[in-house]
């Protein structure tokens, strides 16, 4: 029997308190600190565009519905013999510098973190929600991976590289 995950609507108010009393202490933030709001608003104007364009390919994201961040697409075709997969994962590292205040928190927090009541993310909504979101119709900076499979769904090929992308959906 497969387990099916349950949503709860509305998260009955003592499991938020005691997931509010487990968030202070874990010290889990509830913001990002306002040095690492500013360095997303001037890595989401000036990200590092890989020169490849492959806006061609019809990908659509793959994540969750209801989603903000949006992080993941694919496209599956027929090929000569077998068929090509297409998968491209938000290219966060075209906005993130070594060292940078995003950089430093992310290695602090580790994790998006998620809640039934609410997330905590990796990254700030300015990077996550909006310029590194593989949102539709929007150009993107993604990681890229062209998988090769035979008739039978076996791995032939592999590669991976940076590109632009635009999800349709």
């Amino acid at each position: 029997m497969a387990i099916r995950p349950q949503q709860v609507h509305p998260v009955p108010e003592p499991l938020v308190r005691a997931l509010e009393a487990l968030r202070h202490e874990l010290n889990i933030p509830d913001d990002f600190p306002p040095a690492v709001h500013d360095a997303a608003v001037a890595a989401a104007a000036a990200p590092r565009l890989p020169s490849l364009d492959r806006t061609d390919l019809e990908l659509v994201t793959i994540d969750p519905e209801g989603s903000r961040d949006l992080d993941q697409a694919v496209l599956i075709g027929a090929a000569d013999t077998g068929f090509t997969v297409w998968y491209a994962i938000a290219d966060v590292a075209a906005f993130v510098h070594p060292g940078d205040p995003i950089d430093v928190e992310a290695h602090g927090r580790g994790q998006t973190l998620y809640a039934p009541h609410q997330r905590t993310p990796l990254h700030p909504p300015e990077l996550s929600e909006d310029a590194a979101s593989l949102l539709p119709h929007t150009v993107r900076p993604a990681v890229l991976w062209e998988l090769g499979l035979d008739e039978q769904g076996a791995l032939r090929s592999t590669s991976v590289r940076r590109a632009l992308v635009r999800s349709r959906a």
